[in-house]
């Protein structure tokens, strides 16, 4: 009798024993689950495969920068392109940043608090004052953005996408002025940069310039020499797509899918859950540290 896998009978991961596997590696041919499926130009590879990959595959330049070399995905993957043309798409509805719709469905803390209008923590993400300002945050995202997709999964990227969006609103709303307008996916964006590095770390994929680029962004958000920029926004997603990103890796070790699928609600929920908490119970200015 042949032993031969059938469509009923499939090896399990050679990664994750008692896991069935969905394909095998498009590299090495060893059967793979779908947590350890990586979307590569031709087909499905393994982790170790994709690793032994990036020492070779191409390098982006951040805004044109000859000294830092991005050791990120350089095809801009699906969700990111509809996270650009969104953007693109509310930017013109928006009147390219008119001041009314900005004052209408930004962030400003105080709204949000007395008249509930919670939506505004959500709305500030995808608005833009400027071309200057989509521009520059539309281009971080194409260059971090992809990697993280990959590495994550298209539903983890947008729950972190979200979630650390919410949590660089909220951090912006407990800190900061009561009555200013903020506006940007840049706490999002920052949340995809926190990801990367915890996720790199943690699979042995380069770092490259993602670290140095979170340091200057910071450096001189902090000394102002970016005017208006809303820093607390940026270390808010920071910190939760960092978090995030730790506890969806976790995840992806454990050998029931169930239990995988499980925690990462979990872990996304209570997020959200504890953020909402945060800005139900606190009004803007009770939390004053100096930095508004």
């Amino acid at each position: 009798m042949s032993t031969s896998p059938t469509p009923m009978q499939r090896p399990d991961c050679y990664r994750h024993a008692g896991r069935t596997s969905s394909v095998v590696c498009a590299r090495c041919d060893r059967p793979i689950c779908t947590d350890c499926m990586i979307q590569a130009s031709v087909g499905w590879q393994c982790p170790e495969c994709v690793r032994q990959g990036a020492k070779t595959s191409r390098t982006i330049r951040p805004f044109a920068s000859g000294s830092m070399r991005a050791a990120v995905g350089t095809n801009p993957t699906p969700l990111v392109i509809a996270i650009v043309i969104i953007n693109a798409l509310v930017f013109v509805a928006s009147g390219f940043g008119k001041v009314s719709v900005i004052d209408r469905f930004g962030e400003v803390p105080f709204l949000i608090h007395d008249f509930h209008q919670y939506y505004r923590l959500f709305d500030a993400m995808f608005l833009h004052l400027n071309f200057q300002h989509i521009l520059f945050n539309m281009i971080t995202l194409v260059i971090i953005g992809p990697a993280c997709e990959v590495m994550l999964g298209r539903v983890r990227f947008v729950a972190l996408y979200l979630v650390g969006g919410l949590g660089g609103g909220v951090l912006s709303y407990l800190l900061g002025p009561d009555n200013a307008a903020g506006v940007g996916a840049s706490g999002a964006i920052f949340a995809l940069m926190g990801a990367y590095v915890v996720l790199a770390r943690r699979r042995g994929v380069p770092l490259g310039p993602v670290p140095a680029l979170i340091v200057i962004n910071l450096f001189f958000d902090v000394v102002g020499a970016l005017g208006n920029v809303d820093w607390l926004a940026h270390v808010g997603g920071l910190l939760v797509g960092a978090g995030l990103a730790f506890g969806y890796d976790a995840t992806t070790r454990l050998r029931s899918q169930i239990q995988t699928i499980s925690l990462d609600v979990a872990s996304t929920a209570g997020t959200t859950a504890i953020l909402f908490l945060l800005v139900v119970a606190i009004a803007p200015g009770h939390v004053n540290i100096g930095f508004g």
